[in-house]
């Protein structure tokens, strides 16, 4: 026992000075930090106990002043937002500051300029920041479009903008992959994109690009402009919807990179006032995650609020300044009239640009044109009808050429699509309604789903009894990859097509969207968001069932062995 006590006695100046040293080690760092230059580069602090002349500074329209200081951005990310996704990203090696003058302040280039607004003072239009991930960002569009037609607006779309999955921090248009014109064709509906009411230099973009970069690589809540951004940055007022754009309740990671990448600098305030004896709707039957009685977030009460908004003073009239409404969140607003009005007057009409429908059903083909007792058929699908050159959207590919050499195939094979959701879906479960296992369920439940989904498709759609399967996923488990071989299906490989190469960052995600939503018949994962609108786009395309696969199959599926069982034993 004498011997222990001495080895421990040892060990205690050696812990302690260890201890010494890693603390001595971590000052010293932090102290290297901190003297950094803060003009360009500095934290803003939510936690300011000046709270009244913060909120003053953010509400009030300050769309005609001079940009704010940098070191006090207008909006500050508390990370009270549970979507908000100011992630570190370890994968970065590619960060640069500003250049430096010989002064070591920070220089704007002499060639940089403003960006040009090709707004119209006579047309009335209506934009919004996006939210969240892309599937999340296309239900914001077609609230945003449907919004826009009650309040007969031109809609002007911001990209598909980067979120906590696209370490890149990039953009693409939504008419690279969806049919812009034939959503005003069914609609009415003029559409714009940013990139063609802002357009930017490459100078402008690598500028706005090189800030979000900056606040995506840093750890911590919003990050202060650069001056370099801030020379060229437009105010623009952005109206409180649901709280976001609140001290309290930030934008989104997505809103926040839109906004660098296109050099906008919102000034939130919030909604105007009710009309006398306007409508007051019961907010605690529709709203659960926004409880604030000031927010904005029932669209009826939204529409009887701007049905004769023009935010221009004579001044903004007289300079020739858009009458824009710009919408700090459209992704969560509540309808009081249910039944999905929202799908039904906007996002059905949303279709995937025929040349990415005649993509997906090239690699459909070539992925089970080997299968046993397939049907051929002609490839008569109407969402694949060849385009006028006036007509086509002229989709581009990652390097900017044109995609012109996908020829819609002349036949199609009649198939199942498999959503088999993986990845992060189980994190949303987590204090759901639905218990964690409801979220990843086996592959067996897909697999008795997609038998019912054969038996539909032979009896109500006069298709070959075995129809073959190909599977969406987002699973990098190679025990999933495994069962989907043993089971005779085909698992869509994007990195074996190329198809990021071809079609940009979100190509992948939206190829499959295409293919989940015009295959003969969808099976599901009923907490995956692209699912069930892939399953909406079935119904009110083709008026064709889904299968949903869910825990409560389990006793079927366990009963309906047995019998099989049972009924081999006897033969």
């Amino acid at each position: 026992m004498k011997g222990f006590a001495r080895d421990g006695q040892s060990q205690g100046p050696k812990n302690r000075t260890l201890f010494i040293l890693v603390a001595i080690i971590l000052i010293s760092a932090w102290t290297l930090l901190t003297s950094m230059d803060l003009a360009s580069f500095q934290l803003y602090s939510g936690n300011n106990n000046d709270n009244n002349n913060n909120n003053v500074g953010l509400y009030q329209d300050q769309s005609a002043l001079p940009h704010p200081n940098p070191q006090q951005p207008p909006y500050a990310n508390t990370n009270n937002d549970s979507n908000s996704n100011n992630s570190h990203d370890d994968n970065y090696d590619s960060y640069t500051n500003d250049d430096v003058n010989n002064n070591g302040k920070p220089s704007v280039s002499a060639t940089l300029k403003p960006a040009v607004s090709n707004l119209d003072a006579n047309t009335k239009y209506l934009s919004f920041l996006p939210f969240g991930g892309l599937t999340n960002q296309f239900i914001a569009v077609q609230s945003a479009a449907y919004v826009a037609l009650k309040l007969n607006r031109t809609l002007v779309l911001p990209p598909i903008i980067s979120n906590s999955h696209d370490h890149k921090n990039t953009h693409q248009q939504w008419s690279q992959y969806m049919d812009l014109p034939k959503l005003t064709q069914l609609t009415g509906l003029p559409v714009l994109e940013w990139s063609q009411v802002r357009p930017l230099t490459e100078e402008q973009r690598q500028v706005g690009l090189d800030q979000a970069l900056q606040s995506t690589h840093l750890w911590g809540p919003y990050h202060s402009e650069t001056d370099t951004w801030a020379s060229v940055a437009e105010n623009m007022t952005c109206q409180i919807v649901y709280g976001y754009g609140r001290p309290d309740l930030d934008i989104n990671f997505s809103a926040q990179n839109f906004l660098f990448h296109f050099l906008i600098r919102p000034v939130f305030v919030p909604p105007v006032a009710a009309r006398p004896g306007a409508p007051i709707y019961d907010r605690q039957r529709l709203v659960y995650d926004n409880k604030n009685p000031e927010d904005l977030v029932i669209v009826e009460d939204l529409l009887d609020r701007y049905s004769d908004y023009d935010g221009r003073t004579p001044e903004d009239r007289a300079a020739g300044k858009a009458d824009m409404l710009f919408l700090s969140n459209t992704f969560k607003l509540k309808a009081v009239q249910r039944g999905g009005v929202f799908w039904k007057e906007a996002g059905e009409s949303l279709h995937f640009e025929p040349k990415m429908m005649e993509y997906a059903t090239l690699k459909i083909n070539e992925e089970i044109r080997g299968d046993h007792d397939i049907e051929v058929l002609p490839n008569n699908d109407p969402e694949e009808v060849e385009l006028t050159e006036e007509e086509h959207q002229n989709p581009v590919s990652e390097d900017g050429t044109l995609v012109t050499d996908i020829q819609a195939p002349t036949t199609r094979i009649p198939h199942i699509a498999v959503h088999l959701r993986r990845g992060d879906i189980w994190t949303k479960c987590r204090g759901a309604k639905k218990a964690v296992e409801n979220c990843v369920l086996p592959i067996e439940l897909y697999a008795d789903a997609v038998e019912r989904a054969r038996e539909y498709a032979a009896k109500t759609l006069g298709l070959v009894s075995h129809l073959p399967v190909v599977v969406a996923t987002d699973s990098t488990s190679e025990e999933d990859f495994a069962k989907i071989q043993e089971l005779g299906w085909h698992r869509l490989d994007h990195a074996k097509y190329g198809t990021a190469e071809i079609w940009g960052t979100f190509g992948p995600a939206m190829v499959d969207a295409a293919i989940l939503a015009h295959a003969d018949v969808l099976v599901g994962s009923a907490v995956s968001t692209m699912s069930r609108i892939a399953g909406l786009r079935q119904k009110g395309w083709y008026d064709h069932e889904s299968f949903f696969p869910s825990l409560e199959d389990r006793p079927k599926m366990a009963r309906k062995r047995t019998m099989m069982k049972r009924r081999l034993e006897k033969e």
